[in-house]
């Protein structure tokens, strides 16, 4: 296989392709001339396989990503979580400049693969059936890079075919955020015509390819310069079309993310990243970046109970009491409130010292609450884990600085693995859900109140809220619109917590509603600390960690700067950088 590279403007115009492991289980891709690969459709597949790899992946990473968090450090930047870890300083407190590249050139090798597959496959004898599939698959690929990066810089560089050396390689964006939107949701269309409606895990389907285009469309309304209503119509379309392919919402929401085999027959999956046992291992998974991390010899005397098992994981991002607030307690009349709204709490105030606060802070709430997040007196593993003053889970429990203990007195459940304790090198199958019903359910609401469609929202906001979250459901009739955006952006928040959501929903919302400043990304944090005896607490400022419980927004934030390097190589970029980063 000829392999060549230019670089041009900073960014890889990738010539070949990698090898892809294993394909076959004969000689890698890089030991097959072009012409052998892209007459073979089998060898073709193991193109598309190592697309798949490449370009999933970075779908779900952030701009300043390590490998191993899998999507999850976008929670890390909104106010969902309190981390300890400082390669985010830099974005949530709104200290960005132009001389990082923010995963800027990552796409161009990618938009590459993509191309080549959609360009080869088409020039190809293949039986009709397995090209029109094949190039469904690279469409869609093409278009998760280009919705990654849009979301991060709004315009991109469009780029439709495989550029050769004789091409013009200074490329410039895109005129409008609109010109790259429709360039997305055409690939989309493209792939949801040409992709079937059942696939092995891991794989694209009609439904993945109508889901992303309904968030694509939800998500560059709130940026486009004309033609907004006409997108929130496109979520509803593109949303109903989904809606009757036979998805249905799982009844079991903790073992939809916590289990992998489980979840590998869920219905309500549409899309998601799998991860074999055999090439994984747990440091490579986000569970290992949120697991807590103390072992029975370093903490001190008074720590109680002494655990059972020991915790190895590297605990650096913990839920933040603002989150906790959000999952509703149903109170002794059957109706949904908040836990300091409710008769329990007003119990728990009037007989001071009587209630332990576990017990009455934290009961009858949200059944999501509880798969999604371990507080005082609740099990990991086989260990009671104790996040009161003198617990073993107590930040001031440990008889060595860490800042692994949790800040906040809370732990990401969600998404872990509880069959057996974690430690960084030990083996594990892993799945990521990008795509679900849930989530599109909650897209078609968003347009729906985008389109003063209250009563319709308030029917999509009930089928999450009511079998996921065990609570009443809204009564339309007696919810102006205003009650039904408070209980849907709360709603959005608990059901995909820890999905790579929260972030880009603050964003969205902002940028549609002319916000200066998103208050929920411009705040420090406080967190409720239980007191030795567990009967009484006091909200206190997180305790900070590399200065990140302190949180700033402005609006230029709504879109990330074109790196510098990429402006002073390429004069069709030189003048196009985006607002407010000049």
């Amino acid at each position: 296989m000829n392999k060549f590279k230019i670089l041009i403007s900073g960014f890889a115009i990738v010539m070949a392709m990698s090898s892809c492991d294993d394909l076959l289980n004969t000689k890698p891709l890089d030991s097959y001339s072009d012409d052998l690969i892209w007459s073979d459709y089998k060898l073709v597949e193991g193109v598309i396989n190592n697309a798949y790899k490449d370009i999933v992946k970075e779908y779900i990473y952030t701009p300043l990503e390590l490998d191993a968090y899998y999507g999850a450090a976008n929670d890390d930047y909104s106010d969902n979580i309190i981390i300890s870890t400082n390669n985010v300083v830099t974005i949530i407190k709104d200290q960005m400049t132009p001389d990082k590249d923010y995963r800027w050139s990552t796409a161009f090798p990618l938009i590459r693969q993509a191309n080549l597959i959609i360009e080869n496959v088409g020039k190809s004898d293949f039986p009709d059936n397995i090209k029109k599939e094949m190039i469904a698959e690279g469409k869609m690929l093409r278009a998760m890079i280009y919705f990654n990066k849009a979301r991060l810089f709004g315009k991109f560089v469009l780029i439709d075919k495989v550029l050769t050396p004789e091409d013009e390689l200074q490329l410039g964006r895109s005129k409008t955020i609109k010109e790259t939107y429709d360039f997305i949701l055409k690939d989309l269309k493209d792939a949801a015509s040409g992709l079937p409606e059942n696939a092995e895990n891991g794989y694209f389907t009609k439904g993945a390819a109508l889901a992303l285009k309904a968030e694509v469309a939800l998500h560059g309304a709130s940026y486009i310069e004309t033609g907004k209503e006409d997108y929130y119509k496109e979520v509803k379309t593109s949303s109903e079309e989904l809606f009757k392919l036979g998805y249905s919402l799982d009844s079991d929401y903790k073992k939809m993310f916590n289990d992998y085999d489980y979840a590998s027959n869920s219905k309500e999956i549409i899309f998601a990243l799998w991860r074999n046992k055999s090439v994984t291992q747990y440091k490579d998974t986000p569970m290992q970046q949120f697991t807590p991390n103390a072992e029975t010899n370093v903490l001190h005397d008074f720590a109680w109970p002494k655990l059972k098992q020991n915790f190895l994981g590297w605990g650096n991002r913990w839920p933040s009491q603002d989150l906790v607030d959000e999952y509703e307690v149903i109170d002794r009349d059957g109706k949904a409130k908040k836990w300091n709204e409710t008769s329990y709490y007003e119990d728990y105030i009037n007989n001071p010292g009587t209630y332990w606060v576990s017990d009455h802070l934290y009961k009858h709430r949200d059944q999501r609450f509880y798969a999604s997040i371990a507080y005082d007196s609740t099990y990991i593993y086989e260990n009671l884990v104790v996040t009161r003053i003198t617990g073993n889970m107590h930040r001031k429990s440990l008889n060595k600085a860490s800042k692994l203990s949790t800040r906040t007195g809370y732990f990401v459940r969600k998404t872990l693995y509880e069959k057996e304790p974690i430690f960084a090198q030990n083996y594990t199958d892993y799945h990521h859900v990008i795509l679900r019903l849930g989530r599109s359910y909650l897209n078609y609401a968003e347009a729906c109140l985008r389109l003063n469609e209250k009563d319709k929202a308030i029917e999509y906001i009930n089928k999450t809220r009511t079998l996921h979250g065990g609570l009443p459901a809204h009564t339309a009739a007696a919810m102006t619109l205003d009650d039904a955006w408070k209980a849907y952006k709360s709603e959005r928040r608990v059901e995909l917590f820890f999905e790579g959501d929260r972030y880009w929903s603050l964003i969205r919302w902002g940028k549609a509603d002319g916000l200066e400043v998103i208050p929920e990304l411009n705040h420090a944090f406080q967190t409720l600390e239980i007191a030795a005896d567990g009967h009484s607490y006091e909200m206190i400022d997180v305790p900070d960690v590399h200065g990140l419980n302190s949180r700033a927004f402005s609006a230029k934030r709504y879109l990330f700067p074109i790196p510098k390097k990429e402006m002073e190589l390429n004069k069709n970029l030189a003048n196009d950088q985006n607002p407010g980063w000049n």
